[in-house]
Formats: C-alpha cells, sequence, structure tokens
C-alpha cells in the first residue's frame, strides 16, 4: 500500500529571535512598520512540508513516496530520504533555479513568521502521478499548479486525498479553494489558516466538508486538534510537553501519524491522537527533522495520554 506525498522538499533557515514579537509591535504604528530583531541562533535544516511528513512516516516503517521538484544543491538530501527508506523517483531536479527555501524566525513564545522561496518548486506541475497503486495521498504546499493538478488527478484515480493547503492558501482564488476542499476527502489547516480561508471564500472550510460528508479537521497549536464530522465534533487534547523547543514542524508530524493511522485502517480519532503524539515528541527538538521515536515509545506514551495503545 503506497503512501503518495506531495509537496515541498526544500531547505529551513531557521532563525531564533530574543523576546516576542508581540512586544515588538505597535498597532498605531503599524503604517510605518519596520521591526528589527536581535537573532543570536541561525541553522539550516532539511526541511518542507514533503520532506518532514515523509520523514514521519518512515520512522514509523512505512515507505511513502516523495512527488517534488528541487535543485542540484538536493542530492545529499534525495540520498538521505532514500537511506530512510523513501521513495523518491518522482523527486525531480529541475537545472538552473534553487532548490525551495524556509526561512522561519521564531519568538521566545514559538511563534512563528516564515517567507518561503519556492525556486524549482515553481514548476511542480508539469510531475503527474508515477504509480497507479496509491491508496492515499497528501496534497501539501507547492505550487499552485501542483495542488490543483496533483488533487484532480487523486480525484480522478479514487486515491483518499488529505488537502492541506497551509501557507500556500494565497495562491488560490476563493472558487479554487472551495473546489479543492469539495475534491478531497480531507481538509486539514490551522487556525489561522482557516481565518485566511475564510477571508478568501466567505466561507468556514468545516462548512463545506460537512455538507460533502467530507472530514475537516482544525488543529488548534497547544490546544489540540479538533475533528469536525457530518453529525459530530471530536477534541483531541496534546500530550504532556517537558520542554518545548522548536513548534518548526510540529503540523508535519501530527500529518505523518495521521496518514499512518489511515493507512492502516485506524478510525480518524485515533489516527489524530498518534499526530498529537508525534507533534508533542517533535516540538522538543529542534528542526523539523531532528526527533526520532520508536513505537515501543508510542505505545508508552499513547497508555500514558489516551489510556490507549497503539502498538502492541
Amino acid at each position: 500500500m503506497t503512501i503518495l506525498v506531495s509537496g515541498s522538499v526544500a531547505f529551513d533557515t531557521i532563525i531564533g529571535a530574543v523576546g516576542t514579537f508581540k512586544s515588538q509591535i505597535i498597532p498605531d504604528a503599524l503604517d510605518s512598520f519596520n521591526m528589527s530583531l536581535f537573532a543570536p541562533t541561525l541553522r539550516r535544516e532539511y526541511g518542507g512540508t514533503a520532506g518532514n511528513i515523509a520523514y514521519n512516516l518512515a520512522l514509523l516503517g512505512k515507505a511513502p513516496e516523495i512527488i517534488a521538484t528541487v535543485w542540484e544543491d538536493a542530492y545529499e538530501y534525495i540520498e538521505r530520504l532514500k537511506h530512510l527508506g523513501i521513495e523518491t523517483e518522482s523527486i525531480k531536479v529541475i537545472p538552473k533555479t534553487f532548490s525551495p527555501q524556509g526561512y522561519i524566525i521564531g519568538d521566545e513564545l514559538n511563534r512563528q513568521i516564515t517567507a518561503f522561496h519556492p525556486g524549482a518548486m515553481s514548476v511542480s506541475g508539469e510531475l503527474s502521478l508515477r504509480n497507479t497503486d496509491y491508496r492515499f495521498a497528501i496534497i501539501a504546499p507547492d505550487s499552485r499548479e501542483g495542488m490543483l493538478n496533483r488533487l484532480q488527478e487523486c480525484s480522478n484515480r479514487k486515491i483518499f486525498s488529505i488537502f492541506d493547503p497551509g501557507q500556500a492558501m494565497g495562491i488560490f482564488s476563493g472558487e479554487e479553494l472551495v473546489k479543492m476542499v469539495v475534491q478531497a476527502d480531507l481538509t486539514i489547516m490551522n487556525e489561522y489558516e482557516n481565518e485566511v480561508f475564510k477571508g478568501l471564500t466567505g466561507k468556514i472550510f468545516t462548512d463545506i466538508t460537512k455538507s460533502y460528508g467530507k472530514i475537516g479537521i482544525v488543529t488548534l497549536g497547544e490546544k489540540g486538534s479538533r475533528i469536525i464530522l457530518e453529525e459530530t465534533e471530536i477534541d483531541i487534547p496534546t500530550i504532556f510537553i517537558h520542554t518545548p523547543v522548536d513548534a518548526t514542524g510540529c503540523g508535519d508530524a501530527f500529518r505523518g501519524g495521521l496518514l499512518y493511522g489511515l493507512s492502516e485502517g485506524w478510525d480518524i480519532e485515533k489516527s489524530c491522537k498518534l499526530g498529537s503524539i508525534l507533534g508533542g515528541i517533535k516540538i522538543e527538538h529542534i528542526g523539523g527533522q531532528n526527533h526520532t521515536f520508536t513505537k515501543e515509545t508510542i505505545t508508552t506514551i499513547g497508555e500514558r495520554e489516551f489510556g490507549e495503545k497503539f502498538f502492541a
């Protein structure tokens, strides 16, 4: 059973700023806004939505396939993915450009400001699905054409698809966003993205998913997540965190857990609980792909937090 992960394979430059964004912003001075931050920490990490999601799936023993476009500077990254057991045949190297680059500034409350340069990702719409045996797919932030084409291909082939617009929300029209939510089997957004969607479409995305018999998930940061079905809503709490260090990639870890559970035939609630565990493990580590875990670790946490065994 193959899982397709569509999105970016990128490098993240993560900058740690002193203080909080809120303390630096003066609402009455926004017309002349020019914020300067002191940032004593700087590092470069493997990242990108597709890379991060596939990484978490690989730690769980899955061998997902990534479909993405990169530049030649990503060869080492691709080899790393192969070593993890991730299928990379659908990652295409595009000459004379850059690999996608994310620039993430985080404050002391783990709030983040992200700037993203798409580079080679801009031509990801030229790719098409290599295999016909995908059962599950996530369409994470990518180029406009890449996301539109991938979701349409999944719809045509009856592949269970998760639509995850994330920071790519603004590259679509309101009409396109509504159509993509209708096409997907499950749509996931965080609270902020939910508000952006409402501003672009005039609609609440979970109202759309409910009316079409689809699944909606809103991630709520430290408050957990909420599953919205046709007849009910289910709140999933976060797990106990000793020391939150870095929120980069927590949403991708959650999505990795969600995809794993669904691909194993678990119900949506148990799948999201696994996602919550992975997100909690991730936030205690720097970067999107520096955490690790075993199924035994997850079972221990699952029994403690949810009274449930995930892996017997």
